[in-house]
């Protein structure tokens, strides 16, 4: 009978939705370990709905009975206990740390925060990281007597920490490092985590280790793990459990990313012991088993052959199967197994196909990735009973990729970034892989083979043949390419045209020119004839999972779509909102009802397809109901949630068809690239849901350079029209509706012209018929029809005019040049050269007089010599001509005798003439021209492969060439498209069609194809197929441009002459030139007409040409710079009749790859032309001076409107005299009077002006304001100090008949509950049995620090204050300008930087202005009555500037950056207010990052003069310069100005004494009449009587705040209690604590550190300020504990005598946690036969305690050399360890126990109650827990306690120790001394030396004890036996000697008489003679009745008597 025990904790997340009373849990039993999969064994059902009527109890449910698959019992039982827990019960039991989320609400408040710098948004570009690990501690670590240190390598960088000893050691170290790198690169490092025994052996060190990668880590909530307990296993050891536990907090951190604050103490004790065995550490080990069946398709180098094995790696561990022989597709059929946690801390899971041919191992032929969160899930994706999936995967293909890798891109949500961003673009081939977990190993190594076939691979084998059709409509938008270039179309190897293994297939276009498109870009002239290409392949059918990816993707694109268009709609007070906020829910709701093709019937599908169908599922259902449920509240974060759920399960990792790659080539090379996923193109029978969104259909794709290669350009926009699926489904293909399919076969015949001869013989090395590159091809009459293909029409001559297009056609004017060329002769005379005229590489050109002028063209100017360049006067360069060209290869503009040539340029520009036809059907003209018998000509086409052909020959032309075409058409129909059967060459078609039966997909081996080339080196002659449209149709674009702005906050950016480029295809128009501005507004509208299209206007209109615009600005160089682009589609409209105007709409701006940093206001639509020569716009637009403005139906209205404008100061501004400022909006613009004296007061004299200008009313078509600070200079003159953009003016507007002031509602505090009579006598006669005397309330002095651990929840629970509740103190995680409820404190007046006049994106800051604005609408009205001003009613300001006393109270400082080699720092501080400089590198903190200040600075400074208060922080160096660690910058004005309060925080209680006395200037009651002023209320009126106050209209009483009089004796009077709680109430700043981040100049934007502080700031004209607070820092308090060892008892003997007996020399060993220096042990109790020993020593440690953080406190140096010791904390904690005593080898370790001195378990009475499981903090049964207490508070105890010792992987029991612990103040100490061990004073108590036998001469001291106990220890059960065997033996013996006495008595049976017996009694005794007489005389003279009355008892009488008289014969029987 098996009974396993897994005890294990399941959770299901219920979310928001509770249990109902019909919730049931379903337990469903299998066995794994079956041969079988998962047999099943039994389920049972438990209702839930005791658990939902009775949410707080436990269910329990034992010997709850399994049912079969019959519904019948079975033997089988289970146990369970179900429990709900609220979300308070799980933050109770998670324990999670005090994190505020304040400083994530909203971004934009840290934007006021000085200093501050925003996340930036991660680029291809490397960028600035840091890691930071801190290791608190470790518990639990396995081993005996061990030296732990923790080994950290982050990415090769390795840290170590201190060496600690015991098994629970604490660290408390932290450590950084620092990356400049690429993000990819980054987050794909690993972090290793290694805990070490030092002192053991290196390979028997390791005690475990932990493993993850950065981007994990990263990419968690805030970028950290914060103290997360982490499992420490040991390496590719499968049956090794966790050997430990370590507790971490691991962040990566980013440019702008702010580390979290971490708020609680390092070291905990109480419940965080419970807890991190359970919820903390939810440590639970599987094995990932990795099936390696096989590979296909590897691609090895050219003529290399490979032993191909794979490489797994998982956070850093590697496994690798064993090499195959040289072959490309391997299989390898093992098992790979790893060791995880779960949940597992990694993101991905990489396989690598390596080369073993060499020892190393070191090249890798193709990588792949796998995210773990795409095969796994942990349930979060659905809010509901849902607990995910354990990892899985296949058994499925996974492609390989190799070679050039992508760019980084930011990824979608869902996706993973270690796909081609990691692998690769190149396809290097598939591996077959399987993956399972398993809660337990079932097999012993790592690697394995398969002992069986797999089935599954001759399943997946089978293939079906795909064919992919593209049809290429465009190229536009590229750059200039001077060769000729083509696309390459594959898919896997399928396709490759470099890879000779495969069939050539038609994967390539035609070669093209790039053409100027007359603007910028260049453009491939397609038009009409659209190149096509067909690729066929054959690969696995996985339908049925593409199927469901295509169904989600179309739930996402619909729901990504309408969020865009949401998005773009920023004004909520436009119609349009609602209605796409219903749009949204009706488009999602409809398509989550759309049902997922099901997986459980799929024969083909496996565990991981079902278990993502029914997370997919799930997810499905559950959107729709939210849909349904939603309400018009927070739509743009509810759907952003809803993308973000749906984006974490589309991503499908088997989807084992490789990608379409589309591949820009140039010179034989790749260029660029782009990459279509198969599944978006795919075409499914199941209907045009199923199918990819794009199959059939037109796709806009953007191609990218490779990583490292291109520049900042954009490669190509290419439009395509793709179709992949089974060929069996492509009868009926049509892409495109007009277009026609042809076919053709095309050669060039070559001629060269010899002695005025046109032929084939002087061609030399170039073939007599070639392809366009001049490459040798196959002649006409060798060319064979393709399978399924016959000839149309013969061989025609038909020249491509696309290759002889004019790359100049588009251009309004070209630049001629020839270059005159003289040679110096024999006599130095210079004469012309050999060839007198050539280019500007020296090719042969016509001479400058017979350069003819082409048709359509002009000259203006003759020729003339250039002469901007190095030349002389003439225009001549010279050099020294070299062999054997004769050309120099260097110019110099001066003559030397040796120079042998020369040269010059000749120019000349021609200009276009104006043409009736536009460029653009001039080129079209001359591409339909294909008629070449009326010109007179063969189609002869004359140049040079290096250079351009022409038609027409030149006088030099020596070489021609023609062009064969010959069309193909399809035979009769086959059920197939003909195009998926143009499979290989041409010239090959006739030699495949005989072969009998081809290889599936395989020509031919490498060596026989490479053989082949070698002796037929022909290019496989492939036709060409194109897509030929007869009619184009013509479309007019309308682009309404309104204005553009900048998003990144930390850039204030002014775009200089900026203006709006518009590319649509091959046209481009720009919008008119602009002044700098940030928020440049065109209003214009660009018109683009006649504009051709070749495809269906239904189809254009279904997915129409992008849309590009671009801004650009000049540099400094006047210059174009391009700042960014933003690309949409445009509204097509293809008729009149339903046209509506489109609105305008934000789009965002994007800089390089993906970053978005500006948005455009701008739409744009497509417009057909119905009628023919339309030459006039289609739509009325607005033209005026040469501009089309914008319609009048969208523009924005204008109406007039007021900005009222508060101009406070200016601040910061040097080398000004009489600065005024000047604020601009649009036309209007307003000046105030200039400051007289900036120096002395820099606040402007009149502070309220009112501009009234006409302006949008919709806030976001606001023009934006311009601040500009004028200085007036010397003699009048002005200039521009510094200027301020104000894009976003959505904040300033109001209304101003609004009530300006809301009261705030005073909440009452809450009152305390009277007790019921049922809490009466539950609290009195209720008895705890854990509750201890000493747990009481007691009083104890109290500080401000008391105040701070109350906050942070760090204080000693048991340390009872009860007017805690008094005495608040609010600590903030972020600055108190980043808290949301603040403002930024910029609610009186915002400061806006000044930047130069021109400012750049790192331009420095010039000043700031101090101000505010209010914008609302104005009566235009005369009559009309003003609205009321907004800044009337702001406090009186002539009082400034002030002179204050600033008061700074510096906390403590958190996780510094390191700056020494140590790992630490020396920090000091420094601060900086004006002129006035504190603090001293002398008072540096040493060898600390979290250095602890506790001290005050007071300072005065004269506000705004002095503003600004810098805390710089620098590190100590002795001999170097100080390093600066970081600086922070506050704002001390706006702490004075605003209305918040936040120059004093307001305390929670007004004390009059103590030490939490009030601390402000003013009283609650004067504060709150200046609240009522500053608002605009009356004064409060006091009720002292009543104890009430008349505020704003109520009436307040002091009851509502105090339901009993307090009985605090330091509090106020009852007036200032009353005001200081309605000002609690007014959300003002309360007394607080600050947590400010500091920044270097070093590391801009990484997080430095933290310091906690506050500021106090007292204006002198308020009076005198409070007394200070005291916060210096708690020093620690001394004692000293005194441990006295009694005795042990049952200690392990590991000694063997000479009598074979064990034995120990026992002594005992003790020292405290930190002090191992002191280490201390007892005397030795030798030759111990039972394990008992007795002592009676004394161990007396010292220590410095800090009662209120729980540790203890030390100081000192590392080495004799440092300069300052090291001050460490840590627990106080007692280690004691049993050894026995050895002379000459080690000695031996037998137990240790470890004691928390502040929670420790009682110790046992005795030793036969002590045991293991009183040290157990969680034990199995609650009330089986040992009391726990703390020597602080007990001071004494004496007991057993039990030590326990590593045996194997097992802890235990190895002895116990009877023990004294007793803590002593420094003082009782002194007044009761006693010594160490035995040594005087021996007092307190006196210790007498024990009486023990433990000399050597034991035996003849007591040799009969020894002799016994050896004997009966040795031969027990031998005595035992022995004894037993004797007693049996005399027994026999007693028996045979009585055994013939008793049977001669059988047998004679003598019967006894009355008479005989009578005389014999008579002999013996005569006094019974008479008695027996008398009876016998009775007897005889009775009657027979009485003598049967009396015969019993006679008879027995005589029994009796024989038996006393003689005992050895037995009494007579009846």
């Amino acid at each position: 009978m098996i009974s396993p025990c897994p005890s294990q904790t399941l959770i299901w997340y219920l979310w928001n939705q509770p249990l109902e009373i019909d919730s049931f849990l379903q337990v469903t039993l299998q066995d794994e370990g079956s041969r079988k999969k998962e047999r099943f064994i039994g389920t049972a059902t438990v209702l839930l709905k005791k658990l939902v009527q009775k949410p707080d109890e436990v269910l329990d449910m034992k010997n709850l009975v399994l049912l079969n698959h019959s519904m019948k019992p079975t033997d089988c039982t289970v146990n369970l206990q179900l429990a709900q827990m609220h979300d308070q019960h799980t933050e109770m039991m998670g324990h999670e740390e005090l994190l505020y989320s304040t400083a994530n609400k909203v971004t934009q408040q840290k934007l006021m925060v000085p200093g501050y710098t925003m996340h930036r948004t991660l680029t291809s570009k490397p960028q600035q990281f840091q890691v930071r690990i801190k290791v608190f501690e470790a518990r639990q670590l396995l081993g005996n007597n061990i030296k732990p240190v923790v080994k950290i390598n982050i990415a090769g960088h390795q840290h170590i920490t201190r060496i600690k000893i015991g098994n629970n050691p604490f660290f408390n170290e932290i450590f950084f490092q620092n990356f400049h790198e690429v993000p990819a690169k980054f987050f794909e490092e690993n972090i290793l985590i290694q805990v070490v025994d030092s002192a053991a052996s290196r390979s028997k060190a390791e005690i475990g280790r932990f493993q993850t990668d950065i981007g994990f880590i990263y990419h968690a909530p805030g970028h950290t793990l914060l103290r997360k307990w982490l499992g420490l296993c040991q390496k590719n050891k499968t049956n090794s459990g966790v050997r430990g536990y370590l507790k971490v907090t691991i962040c990566a951190l980013g440019v702008g990313d702010m580390a979290l604050v971490d708020q609680k103490l390092p070291y905990e004790t109480g419940t965080q012991v419970k807890i991190f065995k359970s919820a903390a550490a939810p440590v639970s080990l599987a094995y990932l088993q990795f099936f390696i069946y096989c590979a296909e398709d590897l691609h090895f180098r050219k003529h290399q052959s490979a032993s191909p094995a794979l490489e797994v790696e998982l956070i850093g561990n590697k496994l690798r199967t064993h090499p195959q022989s040289q072959s490309d597709s391997p299989i390898w059929n093992q098992i790979l197994t790893f060791q995880i946690q779960l949940p597992c801390l990694s993101s991905y899971i990489k396989f690598r196909v390596v080369d073993c041919s060499k020892r190393d191992c070191w090249e890798v032929i193709g990588s792949a990735s796998l995210c773990l969160n795409q095969i796994s899930s942990t349930g979060e994706e659905i809010q509901g009973m849902y607990s995910g999936f354990l990892p899985c995967f296949g058994p499925s293909f996974l492609t390989l990729r190799g070679g050039k890798k992508a760019p980084f891109r930011i990824p979608e949500d869902g996706t993973c970034i270690f796909d081609a961003v990691k692998d690769g673009l190149t396809y290097q081939g598939r591996i077959f892989v399987e993956i399972i977990t398993r809660m337990k190993s079932q097999q012993d190594s790592v690697i394995k083979d398969l002992s069986r076939e797999v089935t599954q691979i001759e399943r997946q084998q089978y293939r079906h043949k795909y064919g992919l059709c593209v049809v290429f409509l465009s190229c536009t938008m590229m750059p200039k390419f001077k060769d000729l270039i083509q696309f390459e179309v594959s898919m896997g190897h399928y396709g490759n045209k470099m890879d000779p293994n495969y069939k050539p297939l038609v994967s390539t276009t035609q070669y093209s020119p790039v053409i100027y498109d007359g603007c910028l870009y260049h453009y491939v002239p397609w038009y009409d004839m659209k190149p096509v290409v067909a690729v066929t392949s054959k690969w696995e059918d996985v339908n049925f999972r593409i199927n469901c990816l295509n169904l989600l993707h179309v739930t996402r694109d619909h729901l990504k779509a309408n969020l865009d268009t949401l998005k773009s709609i920023q004004n909520p007070k436009d119609p349009a909102l609602f209605q796409q906020w219903e749009k949204l829910l009706k488009d999602l709701i409809q398509d989550c009802l759309h049902p997922l093709p099901c997986m459980t019937d799929q024969p083909k599908a496996n565990n991981l397809d079902k278990k993502k169908w029914q997370l997919r599922n799930r997810l499905l259902k559950q959107l729709a109901q939210n849909a349904k449920d939603a309400k018009p509240k927070n739509m743009v974060v509810t759907a952003e949630d809803w993308l973000h759920r749906l984006n974490s399960v589309i991503p499908e990792p088997q989807d084992s068809l490789p990608d379409v790659m589309i591949w820009l080539m140039s010179k034989q090379q790749r260029v660029a690239y782009a990459r279509v996923p198969a599944h978006t193109v795919l075409f499914s029978p199941e209907g045009p849901l199923s199918s990819g969104k794009f199959c059939g259909k037109i796709q806009n794709l953007f191609l990218q350079y490779p990583e490292g290669e291109g520049q900042d350009t954009l490669p190509a926009y290419l439009r395509v029209c793709m179709w992949l699926g089974n060929v069996i489904h492509s009868k009926d293909l049509k892409l495109l509706e007009h277009g026609k399919m042809v076919v053709y076969a095309e050669t060039y015949e070559n001629q060269a012209k010899v002695k005025g001869q046109w032929g084939q013989q002087g061609l030399y090395r170039c073939p007599n018929f070639s392809d366009v590159l001049g490459r040798k091809a196959v002649p006409k009459t060798d060319f064979k029809t393709p399978l399924g293909w016959h000839w149309k029409g013969d061989w025609i001559v038909e020249p491509q005019r696309r290759l002889l297009l004019d790359t100049d056609i588009n251009k309004s004017q070209v630049l001629e040049e020839v270059y005159e060329n003289q040679t110096r002769n024999a006599k130095g005379i210079w004469v012309p050269a050999a060839v007198p005229n050539t280019d500007v590489n020296g090719q042969p050109v016509e001479a400058m007089e017979n350069v003819k002028c082409p048709q359509g063209w002009h000259f203006k100017k003759s020729w003339i010599v250039d002469h901007n360049y190095a030349v002389d006067s003439e225009g001549w360069e010279y050099g020294v001509g070299i062999p054997p060209s004769g050309l120099p290869q260097i110019w110099n503009s001066v003559e030397k005798t040796y120079h042998s040539s020369r040269r010059r340029r000749w120019v000349r520009v021609r200009f276009r003439d104006h043409q009736e036809l536009s460029q653009e059907q001039e080129t079209l003209s001359f591409l339909q021209t294909q008629d070449i018998s009326e010109e007179g000509k063969e189609g002869w086409e004359y140049g040079t492969f290096d250079s351009k052909f022409h038609l027409d020959p030149k006088p030099t032309s020596r070489f021609r060439r023609r062009c064969w075409h010959r069309r193909l058409a399809p035979n009769k129909e086959r059920g197939v498209a003909p195009i998926f059967f143009l499979e290989g060459s041409l010239a090959q078609a006739a030699e495949l069609e005989n072969q009998s039966k081809p290889e599936p997909h395989r020509t031919r081996s490498w060596w026989d194809s490479w053989r082949r080339m070698q002796e037929d080196p022909w290019i496989p002659n492939m036709p060409f197929i194109y897509c030929v449209f007869q009619k184009p149709h013509y479309y007019q674009l309308f682009c309404y441009i309104y204005r553009a702005r900048n998003l990144m906050y930390n850039q204030i950016l002014t775009f200089q002459e900026p203006f709006i480029r518009v590319v649509f295809l091959n046209h481009s128009l720009c919008t008119q030139t602009l002044h700098s501005s940030a928020a440049p507004t065109w209003a214009q509208t660009l018109i683009f007409q006649h504009l051709l299209l070749f495809e269906n206007p239904k189809d254009t209109k279904e997915n129409p040409p992008f849309v590009v615009l671009e801004l650009w600005q000049h540099d400094s160089k006047g210059k174009k710079v391009l700042w960014g682009r933003s690309m949409w589609p445009p509204v097509v409209w293809l008729n009149l009749q339903s046209w509506t105007l489109t609105p305008l709409r934000w789009h965002p701006i994007m800089k390089e790859l993906g970053e978005e940093e500006g948005e455009i206001l701008a739409s744009c639509e497509l417009i057909l032309e119905v009628e023919k020569d339309v030459h006039l716009p289609m739509l009325s637009v607005p033209f005026k001076d040469g501009i089309y403005s914008l319609p009048k139906n969208i523009q924005p209205t204008v109406k007039m409107m007021a900005i009222e404008i508060l101009a406070w100061g200016l601040r910061n501004m040097k080398k000004v005299r009489y600065p005024q400022l000047r604020v601009e909006c649009g036309e209007q613009s307003l000046r105030t009077d200039p400051i007289s004296n900036y120096q002395q007061n820099p606040n402007f004299p009149i502070k309220n002006f009112l501009l009234t200008v006409l302006m949008p009313m919709e806030e976001t078509y606001a023009l934006p304001l311009m601040v500009k600070v004028v200085d007036n200079q010397v003699y009048g003159q002005e200039i521009v100090v510094g200027h301020a953009n104000i894009d976003f003016l959505q904040p300033y507007f109001c209304d101003p008949w609004a009530l300006n002031y809301t009261p705030v509602n005073i909440p009452p505090l809450p009152e305390k509950k009277p007790d019921t009579f049922l809490d009466f006598l539950y609290k009195k006669f209720w008895f705890d049995s854990r509750k201890d005397e000493d747990d009481y309330d007691y009083e104890y002095d109290v500080d401000w620090w008391s105040k701070f651990f109350w906050a942070t929840d760090n204080d000693d629970k048991s340390l009872k204050y009860k007017y805690k509740n008094y005495h608040t103190l609010k600590v903030y995680d972020c600055e108190l300008e980043a808290v949301p409820d603040f403002q930024g404190l910029q609610d009186f007046c915002q400061t806006f930087k000044l930047y130069q006049e021109k400012p750049k994106v790192d331009s420095p800051v010039v000043g700031e202005f101090k101000g505010l604005f209010r914008i609302y609408p104005f009566p235009e009205d005369p009559e009309a009555p003003n609205p009321p001003r907004q800044f009337s009613s702001w406090p009186e300001t002539d009082n400034f500037p002030q002179t204050c006393m600033v008061r700074v109270y510096l906390i403590r400082a958190i996780n510094l950056q390191p700056q020494d080699y140590n790992g630490l720092c020396d920090p000091y501080v420094i601060l900086k207010l004006g002129q006035t400089k504190f603090g001293s590198r002398d008072s540096y903190y040493p060898n600390t990052l979290n250095p602890i200040f506790g001290t005050m600075y007071e300072l005065k400074c004269n506000i705004p003069l002095e503003k600004d208060l810098e805390i710089q922080l620098y590190d100590f160096d002795l001999v170097t310069s100080d390093d600066e660690i970081g600086m922070t910058v506050i704002d001390l004005e706006n702490r004075l100005l605003s209305g918040f309060g936040a120059r004093c925080g307001l305390s929670n209680c007004y004390c009059k004494s103590g030490p939490f006395r009030w601390r402000d200037q003013l009283s609650p009651s004067y504060l709150l009449d200046r609240y009522a002023k500053q608002k605009g209320l009356p004064p409060p009126v006091y009720d002292l009587e009543k104890d009430s106050v008349f505020y704003n209209g109520k009436m307040v009483q002091l009851k509502s705040f105090e339901s009993t009089p307090p009985t605090l004796k330091d509090l106020g009077p009852k007036k200032e209690r009353l005001a200081l709680y309605i000002l609690n109430s007014q959300g003002l700043v309360p007394e607080h604590v600050e947590t400010r981040t500091l920044f270097s100049n070093s590391q801009p934007g990484i997080d430095q550190g933290k310091i906690q502080m506050w500021v106090d700031v007292f204006p002198f004209v308020l009076g005198p300020p409070g007394r200070p607070v005291n916060i210096s820092p708690r020093k620690p308090k001394r004692y000293e504990l005194r441990c006295i060892i009694w005795s042990t008892t049952q200690v392990d003997l590991v000694q063997q005598t000479f009598s074979r007996d064990k034995t120990s020399d026992i002594y005992v060993k003790g020292w405290l946690f930190g002090q191992e220096k002191d280490m201390q042990k007892t005397d030795v109790h030798y030759h111990s036969l039972t394990g008992d020993a007795v002592f009676n020593w004394r161990f007396i440690f010292t220590i410095d305690y800090l009662v209120t953080e729980r540790v203890c406190v030390q100081s000192q140096k590392d080495y004799i050399w440092s300069l300052d010791p090291v001050s460490m904390k840590f627990p106080a904690r007692l280690i004691i360890q049993i050894w026995d005593n050895d002379l000459f080898s080690p000695d031996d370790f037998l137990g240790v126990l470890e004691l928390d001195l502040s929670d420790m378990p009682l110790p046992a009475v005795s030793s036969k109650q002590c045991s293991l499981k009183m040290m157990e903090p969680d034990p199995k049964w609650p009330h089986t827990q040992q009391k726990r207490i703390s020597l602080f508070k007990k001071t004494n105890v004496t007991g057993w306690w039990p030590c326990q010792v590593l045996d194997g992987d097992k802890w235990r029991l190895s002895g116990k120790v009877k023990m004294t612990l007793e803590i002593l103040t420094e003082k009782e100490a002194l007044i009761r001394p006693a010594g160490r061990g035995q040594s005087e004073p021996n007092e307190f108590p006196k210790l007498h030396p024990p009486v023990r036998h433990d000399s050597p001469f034991m035996w003849i001291r007591s040799p009969i004890k020894n002799f016994c106990y050896v004997f009966c220890k040795r031969y027990r059960y031998k005595i035992i036996c022995l004894l037993m065997t004797l007693l049996l033996a005399m027994i026999l013996f007693n028996f045979i000697y009585s055994a013939p006495n008793y049977l001669a008595m059988a047998w004679i049976k003598p019967e006894l008489r009355l008479n005989p017996p009578i005389k014999i009694v008579n002999l013996i005794s005569s006094a019974n003679t008479s008695n027996i007489n008398s009876s016998v005389y009775r007897e005889e003279g009775s009657k027979l009745q009485p003598l049967k009355d009396n015969a019993s008892t006679l008879h027995q009488g005589h029994r009796n008597h024989v038996k006393d008289v003689v005992p050895g014969i037995p009494a007579p029987q009846g």
